[in-house]
């Protein structure tokens, strides 16, 4: 099946990562149940995935990546290697096997939210921290908030979808 260029579509795909991206960094609107704050560029960039090659959709997750760690304080590159893997991994699995259906794209986005809420508790919330307040935040904060986030595929699914409908006629 052939792709063509829609530059509509592209623009738009432009916009919504950058909205994203720009809401959720400068918490101009905050979305939170309990203790669960949701990362919405997980489930875009796994919808985004779904549809597109392994290595345009590791390269987006490396952009909003990189736009992340330049707002956050020492991520050190955590936010550019992990979306890139998590982009790459998403169209590589969602193209091999899974199908390209909402069950999977659930799947895949739970998949992908726990991936990275788990490291990014690994790596900045378990130093110097004794191992029941560690465990306390991960229950209640990472893990709530990774299943928050990969609810959010549902809508981002049917959106991608009807972009891959045009670019595909």
């Amino acid at each position: 099946m052939h792709k063509k260029r829609h530059p509509i579509i592209l623009m738009l795909n432009i916009l919504i990562f950058f909205f994203t991206l720009l809401f959720s960094n400068t918490n101009i609107l905050t979305f939170s149940i309990k203790t669960a704050s949701p990362l919405l560029i997980l489930p875009l960039l796994t919808a985004f995935a779904i549809y597109h090659s392994p290595l345009s959709s590791a390269l987006t997750g490396l952009v909003c990546g990189i736009f992340m760690d330049t707002v956050a304080a020492d991520s050190y590159c955590f936010n550019a290697i992990l979306l890139l893997v998590i982009g790459g991994f998403a169209s590589f699995a969602a193209n091999n096997l899974f199908n390209k259906n909402i069950q999977s794209a659930v799947v895949l986005s739970l998949i992908n939210c726990v991936f990275y809420f788990v490291l990014l508790w690994l790596f900045f919330h378990t130093n110097n921290v004794s191992i029941t307040d560690s465990a306390i935040y991960l229950l209640r904060y990472s893990l709530p908030s990774a299943v928050l986030s990969a609810i959010f595929i549902l809508p981002l699914y049917y959106v991608y979808k009807h972009f891959n409908k045009i670019t595909s006629e």
